[in-house]
């Protein structure tokens, strides 16, 4: 393992995602954590677990890589400290002196050894290989670690799987100025309770490499409390309403060339609900009309049979929803957001025939999530207890105890069952890993992760440094600026489209 220069980041082989579609081994190597390092690792690490779909373990293998990564780098800056100290580390003595004074000399301020750590070719290098029946990921550094540090890693890693919890961690010493902390111990235990055996993580020595490795089983064996939940999810796939029949009829006489507006109209008339958003639609901002619309004959006529049918998808899963997971509306409100952005970026590239596909399929590309969310609150109560997660407004945590159940996936699965068009159903299940979507539903796939990201850039949850390159260059939006002015238009036009109503 050779150093790199100061703040370098070496990508071998440089295009990784061709590595990862073919199988291949790849790393990322560096001598210090930055956030140039952090934003490749993000990266590298979503493609390659999107790529298995298991990208609901992304959170939690983050925080266990940089805690090892951060770790490797404390070694690594250790042994150089030692060595301008002019102290043996593996004389006790020496090792007590240098320890007395190494955190503070090292992490104040004012210290240069860090940054001394390139041309000292000290380095960490994070290896992916993939196995017949695991993701191999590997954390190594160029320094060999001590016979007596191994043993207290060993120790803590044996340890954190006999926890209950977090708190008993905490009854514990843990010595944080070498090896592995707390924040490792706080990521084993996770990894015991979503049914990882011990033998996920290991640490080892060739006397001239430290070797940390994660296993990653393609399919994580459950544990008895994780079957259940699985068990309830499949449970609440079962127990989802069918789709209202009488929305189902509408869309036949949509789809059917010989109907008349007036047959259209008289069946759209049976559901006031339906009347009324339909009369809504057709006075919005979004068709221009000399006259206020008053009869639904006259609505059919502006807004046509495809602006009609994704009213009748959107009041069909609306009452679905109000009748299973009304307390899960603010979710499916803020979908209202994705797909308006959905349908812009659609009608932008001129792909207007897609454009109310994207509507619809960044519009229930949440479903999935909903339904997690819905399996039960004695489950939801289990699973606070076994995180320490007090707010699971999020789903990544239920999906990794799920093991397996992505909600992107789950939402394709809810949608086949209510026989939607196969481009919905292919949107919705790639619309976190779009490259990998089949080749005919790409554009669409694309559309709705970009709509999706900008959604999520302004809840905070992302940001344009780990956007998916590929969907960057498709849109033309490598570039931070234009990123963000297409982003700025659609948030406007998004605003004044809402007061308008």
């Amino acid at each position: 393992m050779e150093g790199t220069i100061e703040n370098q980041v070496i990508l071998n082989p440089p295009n990784f995602k061709e590595a990862i579609r073919n199988g291949e081994d790849f790393y990322i190597q560096f001598s210090l954590m930055s956030p140039v390092v952090e934003e490749n690792l993000i990266k590298v690490l979503h493609r390659e677990l999107e790529y298995y779909d298991i990208l609901y373990m992304k959170d939690l293998l983050l925080t266990v890589l940089k805690e090892l990564i951060n770790n490797a780098v404390k070694a690594n800056a250790k042994r150089l400290f030692f060595r301008k100290k002019g102290l043996d580390i593996r004389k006790k003595e020496d090792y007590r002196t240098g320890m007395d004074t190494f955190k503070e000399e090292v992490f104040s301020d004012e210290a240069s050894i860090l940054n001394e750590l390139p041309e000292a070719k000290l380095v960490v290098r994070v290896f992916f290989k993939v196995l017949p029946e695991n993701l191999r990921i590997s954390i190594i550094n160029n320094i060999a670690i001590l016979e007596e540090e191994l043993v207290k890693i060993e120790s803590r890693v044996k340890k954190a799987y006999t926890y209950k919890d977090i708190s008993d961690a905490f009854d514990d010493v843990l010595d944080d100025s070498e090896g592995a902390g707390l924040g490792l111990t706080m990521a084993l235990i996770l990894f015991k309770n979503i049914g990882l055996p011990p033998e996920t993580f290991s640490i080892t020595t060739d006397g001239k490499l430290t070797i940390a490795k994660i296993n990653i089983p393609r399919r994580p064996d459950a544990g008895e409390f994780s079957v259940k939940i699985a068990e309830g999810i499949l449970q609440e796939l079962e127990n989802i309403p069918s789709f209202p029949e009488n929305i189902i009829e509408i869309q036949r006489l949509c789809a059917n060339p010989d109907s008349t507006i007036r047959e259209i109209a008289d069946s759209i008339k049976r559901d006031p609900g339906l009347t009324t958003a339909l009369l809504k639609l057709a006075n919005s901002a979004g068709y221009i009309t000399i006259k206020k619309i008053e009869t639904i004959e006259e609505a059919v006529k502006i807004i046509g049979t495809k602006g009609i049918n994704m009213l009748l998808v959107a009041t069909g899963v609306q009452k679905v929803l109000d009748s299973r997971y009304k307390k899960f509306e603010t979710i499916w409100k803020n979908s209202y957001r994705t797909a308006f952005y959905s349908q812009r970026i659609a009608m932008q590239i001129k792909h207007s025939k897609m454009s109310e596909f994207a509507y619809l399929a960044a519009l229930l590309c949440d479903i999935g999530r909903i339904v997690l969310l819905s399996i039960g609150p004695e489950k939801i109560s289990r699973l606070m207890e076994i995180t320490g997660n007090r707010n699971l407004a999020e789903t990544a945590v239920i999906e990794e105890i799920t093991l397996g159940v992505s909600h992107s996936t789950l939402g394709s699965l809810i949608c086949k069952k209510w026989k939607f068009n196969d481009a919905l159903v292919k949107a919705i299940e790639f619309h976190h890993r779009p490259h990998v979507a089949p080749e005919r539903y790409r554009d669409l796939a694309y559309t709705v992760y970009l709509s999706y990201i900008f959604n999520e850039i302004e809840n905070r949850n992302c940001r344009f440094e780990i956007v998916d390159e590929d969907v960057l260059e498709y849109f033309n939006l490598n570039n931070k600026k234009n990123f963000e002015m297409l982003h700025k238009v659609l948030k406007e036009a998004y605003e004044t489209n809402t007061a308008a109503r």
